[in-house]
């Protein structure tokens, strides 16, 4: 038996739903929207999330900043906004029950303005604020370059409100006028501005997959007989994400509406339907659960995991309670959610491809990771016996070189002093410990080392932390002059993204491909949810290009190792196989490709 997939999907149908809706419920890492009125924060204030409290709490920080207020003042109103934020229970049940000084950070003055606000959706103190220092001028405050004070001087002196009069006073020349402000920053003005108009409204997986995975476990744990998988775009690991999508299968569906209910971090309801339930949580991201028949379980988890053009090409799909058994109904092997992206995979698949693909089980090392002598929390030896607790046979210490002073860089006099303490742990570690660096690259692409320095070191890593706005050609010569340094192992998060935040700089991919396989200098996944980069298509690109890879979690603590699943699906996508990832190789091969390397 067969059946079309258009006339059926109901989850699909909601996911083309929530494709319109999702700007007005995804919350991205950034300031909350504006209009003139402080009350237009939040919506539905007999229900106020979590996130929407906190939303509102940083707002009325960022305009204390704005109007040069107590500083003091405006530091505890953030913290407060970052407490309630991570707060797992119902700020407006504390409330309720005269609980909110408990909170860490929450004294009696905060405490009163969260009464109100989450009585009435604003309060006093935030709605007199914000009748002098429009909330708009928060919009203006993301501008890199534009710090509080210049956003009161571009409102008080030229009536900048918003990004719109930004813009038109920076094509005017208006805003070069301005005491601090020149031509070099009106034109970085501009480009941030066309960025926040890019920017996506969508979360990053890291801040959504282990918020997923807690309420499958909730929902399994109260109904430990039914089916429950996460599906969407989660699954798939895509880098943003919409929401949490989850499937259940199980015959009463009045139990699985009520076992969602009642998960702690639910903040309401938001639609409910003959088989599903549209939830949003605590945090500000949406839960979609569909609720099906056991029998039935595989055929709807594939529809509701897609993607839409996997879907697309896999044509009408079998009934089957299990995916695997679709999948060899169709005359095809079980295909990772993570390559169900409508490209290649179906051919792949055919011809034997995924067993080659690379898993988590294949690394072997790190050579990107941070200790207390740059702006890590652990030592070398604590680094090093959580690395070696995870199975590696390696782990490259790359503390910041001095240039990027931000993070406590170390000079050469510092340097030869870790090394010292590298030796010390090695004596001991039950892993071989490296010395390495990430060292900085400033902008005319210069390295923080000289040659007999960076030849002293293990691993070189060198990374583009500044200067990502510069012209492509200018930008893509400075990263290839540091390919072709011979002393030069790795580039670490290549494209200099941050996900939601800013942009990766423009540079000639092909160039910059061509020259790192032709050199052999390896190029970074960046395993932090934050950066992922380089992403799952440039990835392919380089690895098609004759590139080799590395996936490093760039982990400043011990816990930071754990994301290395995040970089392992990046890779993955990019249908990397082990041969390909330069910690995925023996230490012994690994040592003979950094010398092989450096005679280039």
């Amino acid at each position: 038996m067969r059946r079309r997939r258009p006339q059926r999907g109901e989850l699909n149908r909601r996911h083309r739903r929530r494709t319109d809706e999702h700007l007005a419920l995804a919350v991205p890492p950034a300031p909350p929207e504006r209009s003139r009125s402080p009350r237009s924060i939040t919506t539905n204030v007999s229900h106020l999330a979590n996130f929407e409290i906190a939303k509102t709490l940083a707002a009325f920080a960022d305009l204390l900043e704005i109007a040069g207020e107590n500083v003091h003042r405006s530091r505890a109103f953030r913290r407060a906004a970052e407490t309630i934020r991570s707060h797992p229970e119902s700020i407006a049940a504390l409330r309720a029950e005269n609980l909110l000084t408990t909170l860490p950070g929450v004294g009696a003055g905060i405490a009163v303005a969260l009464e109100e606000l989450v009585d009435t959706g604003s309060f006093t103190s935030l709605d007199q604020l914000a009748a002098r220092y429009p909330l708009s001028l928060l919009d203006v405050l993301q501008i890199p370059g534009l710090g509080a004070k210049s956003v009161r001087r571009v409102f008080e002196e030229l009536q900048v409100s918003d990004l719109d009069r930004l813009e038109t006073a920076a094509r005017t020349g208006k805003l070069a006028t301005i005491r601090g402000l020149g031509p070099n920053v009106t034109a970085s003005v501009l480009d941030s501005i066309a960025a926040i108009r890019r920017r996506s409204m969508l979360h990053r997986l890291g801040t959504v997959l282990p918020l997923a995975e807690s309420v499958r476990e909730s929902i399994q744990r109260q109904m430990p007989e039914a089916m429950v998988d996460l599906a969407g775009s989660v699954r798939r690991m895509e880098p943003l994400v919409t929401g949490i999508d989850l499937v259940i299968g199980h015959h009463d569906i009045t139990r699985a509406v009520s076992a969602i209910r009642d998960l702690p971090d639910t903040a309401r309801t938001i639609n409910v339907e003959a088989s599903s339930i549209r939830m949003l949580l605590q945090s500000g991201v949406e839960l979609i659960a569909l609720m099906v028949a056991p029998e039935h379980y595989g055929t709807e988890l594939i529809h509701a995991t897609g993607s839409a053009a996997h879907l697309a090409q896999l044509g009408d799909l079998p009934l089957a309670n299990t995916e695997h058994d679709v999948y060899q109904r169709l005359g095809l092997p079980f295909i990772p959610p993570e390559v169900r992206s409508g490209g290649e995979e179906l051919t792949r698949a055919r011809a034997g491809d995924l067993d080659r693909l690379l898993t988590i089980d294949d690394l072997r090392g790190e050579f990107h990771c941070h200790s207390t002598w740059s702006d890590g929390s652990a030592s070398i030896a604590t680094m090093a016996d959580a690395a070696a607790v995870r199975g590696y046979d390696f782990l490259a210490i790359s503390d910041h070189s001095h240039g990027l002073g931000i993070a406590g860089g170390l000079d050469t006099t510092r340097l030869a002093d870790q090394r010292r303490e590298i030796d010390a742990v090695n004596q001991s570690s039950r892993l071989t410990v490296l010395a390495a660096a990430e060292v900085e690259v400033d902008r005319t692409g210069n390295l923080d080392f000289d040659d007999n320095t960076l030849s002293q070191l293990d691993i070189v890593v060198a990374s583009l932390h500044v200067g990502l706005r510069q012209p492509r050609d200018q930008l893509t010569n400075r990263l290839i002059s540091i390919l072709e340094n011979s002393h030069v192992d790795i580039v670490a998060h290549p494209s200099g993204r941050l996900l939601n935040q800013r942009e990766g700089g423009d540079f000639d991919w092909d160039r910059v491909f061509a020259v790192a396989a032709k050199t052999g200098t390896a190029l970074e996944i960046n395993a932090n949810p934050a950066r992922l980069d380089l992403d799952p298509s440039l990835a392919r690109q380089a690895l098609d290009a004759g590139c080799v890879l590395s996936i490093n979690c760039d982990a400043h603590r011990p816990e930071d190792f754990a994301l290395m699943r995040y970089g392992v699906a990046m890779a993955r996508k990019a249908w990397a196989r082990p041969d390909q990832i330069v910690n995925c190789w023996p230490y012994a091969r690994t040592s003979e490709w950094v010398a092989d390397h450096r005679r280039r």
